[in-house]
């Protein structure tokens, strides 16, 4: 290495363009406002990447305006891309340090990382950085061994659940919002033993918190309770890889440990104990024009689908893969996701969005199962279907449908679906093997449930799920007079699997699984 001249100053290189850790082409920029200050002490300096351009770095950071030592760390596959002269470039006084002596350096220096860099190759800077911060904590928190972190919003499903599952295995929780900082609560001397996060929840794109958790002594684990491809399809580094994962479907698990997934384990949704615990549930006397009606209970869409599948479109054409999608659904086949990636030959399915590609078409194969469950419901009950969801589904059904507004998952609902003659499942394609809430919380709820034919049912014995599933739409209705013929037998049925829900299927049950595979159990 060698002070350049004026003359290798004066032609300065052009912005390198390079590949990052994904494959993806990117373009450097180097100016001061890529330099981030970690940590303000010193007197030396370590630089965690020098940039495409470290012959200007005195003058980019006054933090280099010191007497002490400067030492650099810089990702061997960045450094090999930035060209031949590069290394000449390097002022003679910055000397290399070894990636694993990063921490130790940290300590008593000034810290300046290279933000581009790490956000290029965070598979490399995520774990250094991660043990950076620790090392420059004064006193780093020990992890609490009966705390856990629950990030997420305060309506999100899922959440009560969860923690009311961890609470009755003698766990305390945190329920973290977005504005809470897991960085603030470890610098003030808080670590759990685990965070459990549903859908990546509290994790950025590039795995940071992650690996800042995992280096205080922290597990983190994953609950995809969505298509866990249209989950990654955000996510910009493979940090997710090493993460103990897990998914509500069966089919997903050989498909992301072909991906690069270290741990991945099926975890279905389950009911909530106490809804099984207390007595049980009567129809409520207000809602008593329910009783022999099929009630249905969703959205026609999920909440922000457009801005999600932007650029996405179903097939062109009136005859191929939908026409073939519909004819499927008619007969009461399942045009699935993964049905939908190998028909559209969606050749990759992370990194990128490609998945999502699927996802759409998928999505709207569940969009049309539905409408077409809902109107023959409708036409063979005689118009004794009634639907609670958004307005949109006034496009969908009959003018003379019996429509409703959404009503409260917590608050109304259970009354509803233990008043109703029956409930409707339709089980979105999205999940090819999925199983919904709807198996779980209607039997909890003393309801009597109907559903179509996923494998996911394969969960539950045989003669539970062999009564209440139907193929095709014009199944639903002779399939209800049959379950309304014997009250009894409705009766029974309903005891049974409140029976195997209690015993085998409910949140706590989940939870103990989930600590067992990560070590806690």
């Amino acid at each position: 290495m060698r002070t350049p001249s004026s003359g290798a100053q004066a032609s300065r290189p052009s912005r390198p363009r390079v590949l990052d850790a994904l494959g993806r082409t990117k373009t450097l920029s180097c100016a001061a406002a890529d330099f981030q200050l970690v940590a303000p002490g010193g007197p030396d300096t370590l630089l965690l990447g020098l940039g495409p351009e470290p012959e200007r770095l005195p003058e980019l950071s006054p933090v280099l305006n010191t007497a002490g030592r400067v030492r650099f760390v810089e990702c061997p596959e960045l450094a090999a891309q930035y060209g031949e002269s590069w290394p000449e470039r390097i002022p003679a006084d910055f000397g290399p340090a070894p990636p694993d002596q990063a921490p130790s350096l940290a300590r008593g220096s000034a810290v300046l990382l290279y933000r581009p860099g790490a956000r290029l190759f965070p598979d490399f800077w995520g774990p250094l950085l991660a043990e950076v911060s620790r090392a420059l904590m004064p006193s780093p928190p020990a992890a609490r061994s009966r705390l856990v972190w629950l990030p997420g919003g305060a309506s999100d499903l899922l959440r009560l659940e969860l923690c009311e599952a961890f609470e009755a295995l003698g766990f305390a929780v945190r329920l973290l919002s977005a504005q809470d900082s897991p960085r603030g609560l470890l610098a003030q001397g808080e670590c759990p033993a685990l965070v459990f996060s549903v859908n990546f929840s509290g994790l950025d794109q590039l795995g940071e918190t992650a690996h800042l958790l995992s280096a205080m002594g922290a597990r983190v684990a994953v609950w995809c309770v969505d298509n866990p491809l249209h989950l990654l399809s955000g996510l910009k580094s493979r940090f997710w890889t090493r993460l103990p994962l897990f998914v509500t479907d069966d089919w997903f698990p050989p498909v992301l440990r072909g991906l690069g997934a270290q741990e991945v384990h099926h975890l279905p949704l389950a009911a909530r104990a106490a809804d099984l615990d207390g007595p049980m549930r009567r129809p409520a006397p207000a809602l008593a024009h329910l009783a022999g009606r099929l009630v249905f209970a969703g959205r026609s869409a999920f909440p922000g689908k457009a801005g999600f599948f932007a650029g996405c479109a179903l097939p062109p054409g009136t005859t191929g893969a939908w026409s073939e999608a519909q004819a499927m659904l008619a007969r009461g086949d399942r045009p699935h996701f993964g049905w939908w990636v190998d028909r559209l030959g969606v050749e990759r399915l992370w990194p990128g969005t490609d998945a999502r590609r699927a996802g759409f078409c998928a999505e709207e194969t569940g969009r049309a199962w539905r409408a077409a469950c809902l109107n023959a419901a409708h036409a063979g009950l005689g118009g004794g279907l009634t639907v609670h969801g958004d307005e949109d589904w006034r496009n969908l059904l009959p003018a003379n449908a019996d429509l409703r507004p959404p009503v409260d998952y917590y608050a109304a609902l259970p009354d509803i679906c233990a008043s109703a003659g029956a409930c409707l499942n339709c089980t979105s394609p999205l999940l090819p093997h999925g199983l919904t809430q709807r198996h779980f919380d209607v039997w909890a709820w003393d309801g009597l449930l109907v559903t179509d034919a996923t494998p996911g049912l394969a969960l539950f014995p045989n003669e539970l799920t062999r009564p209440v599933t139907f193929r095709a739409p014009g199944d639903i209705a002779p399939l209800l007079r049959a379950l309304w013929s014997s009250a009894s037998g409705a009766d029974g049925l309903k005891a049974a699997w409140r029976e195997e829900l209690r015993t085998r299927h409910t949140y706590t049950h989940r939870v103990r699984s989930v600590l067992e595979a990560v070590g806690l159990g």
